[in-house]
């Protein structure tokens, strides 16, 4: 028996009060919209291989059937509002009247009784849930199916057992438990919709509905959340007025076509054919290939069936551009429509934004097509070229009916953590990949995002074991989709690299004895690309010879730097001096200062406000980058910040001792350029501090590295090292598992730095799994096809630096906005103008909103960072309140420094100054 078509249009499934007047939306017209958007982001947003992918996991690997399937789920998503525990909810805008309109329609239409209807527990049944219930015990539908309905508010049910116990409740469902005509009216209400469903997704019955692996449940369940959200939104497919009976009147062909025009801004495009590689490296960069770069191409050219792809090479080969345009050939081959490009740093993230979307540029031009670009982390929305894009992007009329108009843009729908990996084209830290592993609400959206692209990762031997976890588990995923993945390092260790090799192609199925290994993957050739295709692993070693650099490398004590930079400095140059710690880099600045004189030293760490550091760091590439003015002579003091993300060259370097692989990129920053240099630095020395014959290093050095990996770097540490031909075997001895050869007493430290490094991993990858998703293989329960589960126990953290915060193994701490204190009022660092009166103009609470820094550990490791922020947050109530009042400030914690530059927390006074950042103020004034 069907119900009264005036039973079902009466049911809402959207409501709200706006400046008095009254809008609603039927439930079968949200069931319709979402229904429509979800089958034209199947026909036209997803990528080939994403539809690829998703026929293939169906159970009759039918393109027709996976078409109609994403329809039904659009078309059932909400079967679980066709329930008295939904229909008598109160709208959030606490409208009295709207709501008793609503129940009073619902009446007139036949339910009767509603008015006086009071549940005991209706929030044991949230539409989600019932929809779960209904689909499963009502409908027999599978349990994969109905898992991904279950989860289209961004979580499935932890266990299907509690959609079982919805028996309990039975009057949430059907209004009475007992009156078996008031429970026959709404059984047939909810049979009405579940058929139509069926019958407009062109499903004869139930058991043609198809089964689906659980690893493209996730996909399906990414889809009908982005499509939920898109017909959800009021500016596309608006609410109507109440007096509409049932939205009956909508033309809903109409509306669909309306709505989607008004949600796309561009449609993806597949690369269908790619130039030969001189056309394509002097259209893209306005070069020809090196040698490098060439065979990086040819290698690519000659994959049939993509997969990962490691890209080991020195720097300054341009292995940027050969990614790139390798991206461009995996994306051919694979039907991928994107591109992701993470690094480590929010630094090197925003170096690379300007390189990609260049590339980026010259690929829409030869293809006339639109493309939207993101650059994805916690300060983007304080990149000036990113804004500059927005802002010309606001201004264009984007119109994807416009094919003459080529150009890249932001599309501001995908603005928001949830939202960003949705965007065609997006540069970030690598936190956004690796947060693919992390368990949180709505990660079926990141997997939909991730599923369409290629996936780019550079610097990929600056993760830490942690990290690891995370970066293996987003790389298995990516397997699993048959997602081509590149790689990129400078000094990548076998086993790394190996591991990496075999989470992708496990992520895809294979078993450990079905891969076939045609050339040994852990040789010391270099440079070197390992590549996959298919289940085989190959590697292309064929390069010409580059240029070698032969570094001496000599060790320095400490207390005689001053007597050798003085001595180095007496043929000019620039020195460039490492060390591991921010309080380090300031002491040894103070002595520096005092002895050669402020205008020669110069200090850049990660203790400086963002916008000091930015122009520090912009004053660096002027002066001793590639095409800088250069100084006759300078000394130029930093911590890793130099190592991850500055090409700038040296005359000579003085580093602290450091991982190995750490170390060759230090050394990297040596002789970097083609340039005349002074006489007395021809040839590249590297002098390493920090060594010790007792194993006794620094307490900073142990306490950033650890001491297992300084004492192999000590031990297997040259006098002399060839680069690059010496970078592989001297990673791998370091990395390696033969032990150096030591004295009985060193042995014994030895030994004890292994347990302690063993004890530390192992913390460290229990303490990932915490948050880490189960891999594709073994998803969730194997007896089972759904994704119940899948997120259990997920991380609710809810801010972008929060969320990321969680794939690094970083101590906890704080991040805040600070200003000096300036007559009555504040001002910024930069200039001496009091601008606490002006925080309501949009452009100077911007400004002020990039002046961040986080405070060091030893500020709240005493008290905890709850402490430390419930304190700061009693602060900024009492001195900056009125900073809640604007967008830009609204949630940060801010400080006033006072005119000496000095601010007291925890016990603990401050000082900041652009010449040595923030450090702890000691009685004597030095830090």
């Amino acid at each position: 028996m069907q119900a009264d078509d005036k039973l079902v249009t009466s049911l809402w499934a959207k409501k709200k009060e706006c400046e008095g007047q009254l809008y609603w939306l039927s439930l079968k017209q949200h069931l319709l919209d979402t229904m429509n958007v979800s089958r034209w982001l199947w026909m036209y947003w997803l990528s080939d291989s994403q539809r690829r992918f998703c026929i293939s996991s169906l159970s009759n690997h039918d393109s027709k059937t996976a078409l109609n399937l994403v329809a039904f789920l659009g078309a059932i998503h909400d079967i679980g509002k066709a329930t008295p525990a939904f229909q008598i909810r109160k709208g959030f805008g606490s409208s009295n009247r709207l709501d008793e309109k609503i129940i009073e329609a619902l009446q007139n239409a036949g339910f009767e009784g509603l008015h006086n209807l009071s549940l005991a527990d209706p929030n044991k049944s949230l539409h989600s849930r019932a929809g779960e219930y209904l689909l499963k015990n009502t409908f027999q539908v599978g349990e994969d199916i109905v898992s991904i309905v279950g989860a289209h508010h961004g979580k499935p049910d932890d266990d299907m057992c509690s959609v079982n116990e919805q028996s309990a409740y039975l009057a949430n469902y059907y209004q009475d438990e007992k009156n078996a005509t008031i429970q026959e009216r709404w059984k047939n209400v909810q049979s009405t919709i579940f058929n139509w469903a069926l019958r407009i997704t062109s499903f004869e019955s139930v058991l043609h509905l198809p089964k689906i692996s659980k690893t493209a449940q996730v996909i399906y369940s990414g889809i009908l959340i982005m499509a939920d959200w898109i017909s959800s939104n009021c500016d596309y497919f608006p609410l109507v007025p109440f007096e509409s009976k049932g939205g009956l009147e909508i033309n809903s062909d109409e509306r669909f076509e309306k709505g989607i025009q008004l949600w796309c801004k561009n449609l993806p495009f597949q690369i269908k054919n790619n130039p030969d590689v001189d056309d394509l490296f002097m259209s893209r960069f306005g070069f020809e290939p090196r040698d490098f770069q060439r065979v990086v191409y040819r290698t690519t050219s000659q994959i049939q069936n993509p997969g990962i792809l490691i890209i080991e090479a020195p720097m300054g080969l341009g292995k940027t551009e050969a990614m790139l345009v390798a991206s461009e050939l995996l994306a051919q081959k694979n039907g991928s429509s994107g591109l992701f490009f993470g690094l480590p740093t929010q630094a090197t993230s925003n170096g690379m934004f300007g390189r990609v979307h260049a590339w980026l540029k010259d690929l829409t031009d030869m293809y006339g097509v639109t493309q939207s670009l993101r650059l994805c982390h916690g300060k983007a929305a304080l990149n000036e070229e990113m804004n500059k894009l927005l802002r010309e992007s606001s201004i264009q009329d984007i119109n994807i009916d416009d094919t003459d108009n080529s150009c890249v843009f932001v599309n501001e729908w995908f603005a928001g953590r949830k939202k960003t990996a949705l965007d065609d084209f997006v540069v970030g830290t690598v936190d956004g990949f690796l947060c693919c592993a992390l368990k949180q609400k709505h990660l079926a959206l990141r997997h939909l995002g991730f599923s369409k692209k290629v996936v780019v990762v550079d610097e990929v031997h600056a993760y830490d074991t942690y990290m690891q976890q995370y970066l293996e588990e987003s790389i298995r995923w990516m397997g699993a989709y048959g997602v081509p993945v590149i790689l990129a390092s400078a000094t990548l260790p076998q086993d790394k690299r190996k591991s990496l090799i075999l989470a992708y192609l496990k992520g895809k199925g294979f078993k450990s004895r079905d891969i076939t290994l045609t050339n040994d993957i852990s040789g010391n050739k270099y440079p070197l690309i390992t590549y996959t295709d298919g289940k085989e692993v190959k590697v292309e070693t064929d390069f010409l010879n580059t240029n070698v650099k032969t570094v001496d490398v000599k060790r320095l004590n400490k207390g005689e730097i001053l007597f050798r930079i003085e001595e180095l400095l007496e043929g000019d140059g620039v020195i460039g001096i490492i060390v591991n710690t921010v309080k380090e880099a300031q002491n040894l600045g103070r002595e520096l200062k005092d002895r050669f004189g402020n205008n020669t030293v110069v200090i850049l760490h990660s203790a400086f406000i963002a916008t000091d550091r930015i122009v520090k760091e912009s004053n660096l590439l002027d002066m001793i980058g590639k095409n800088g003015k250069r100084p006759k002579r300078k000394i130029i003091i930093g911590t890793q910040v130099i190592e991850q993300s500055l090409d700038i060259d040296f005359d000579v370097l003085i580093t602290d001792l450091c991982p190995v692989d750490l170390l060759l990129q230090r050394i990297g920053r040596l002789h970097r350029h083609e340039r005349k240099r002074p006489d007395k630095h021809k040839n590249p020395v590297v002098y390493v501090m920090g060594t010790s014959d007792s194993f006794d290093f620094e307490k900073g050095s142990v306490l950033v590295y650890g001491k297992f990996y300084l004492i192999r770097t000590q031990c297997y540490l040259p006098d002399k090292i060839s680069i690059p031909s010496d970078i592989p075997d001297l990673v791998n001895k370091v990395y390696g598992t033969e032990h150096p050869d030591l004295s009985e007493e060193l042995n014994n430290i030895y030994q004890e730095s292994i347990i302690r490094h063993n004890n530390d991993v192992e913390n460290k990858k229990v303490k990932a799994k915490t948050y880490c998703i189960d891999n594709p293989v073994g998803l969730i329960n194997p007896t089972r096809n759904n994704l119940i589960g899948w997120l259990k126990n997920l991380n609710n953290a809810d801010s972008e630096e929060t969320v990321n915060a969680q794939v690094r193994d970083i101590r906890e701490t704080v991040e805040v906005i600070a200003v000096k204190k300036v007559g009555s009022g504040y001002g910024t660092f930069k200039d001496n103008a009091d601008i606490s009166e002006l925080v309501c103009n949009e452009t100077i609470a911007k400004e002020l909103a990039k002046n961040t820094i986080r405070l060091p550990y030893y500020v709240t490791c005493n008290k905890g960072v709850s402490a430390t922020v419930t304190e700061l947050e009693k602060y900024n109530r009492q001195k900056l309140k009125n900073w809640q009042k604007y967008s830009w400030l609204k949630g940060a914690l801010g400080i006033i420094f006072d005119e000496n530059g000095c601010f007291e927390i925890n016990g603990i006074k401050l000082r900041y100054d652009d010449e040595f950042g923030l450090r702890e103020e000691i009685s004597d004034g030095e830090v």
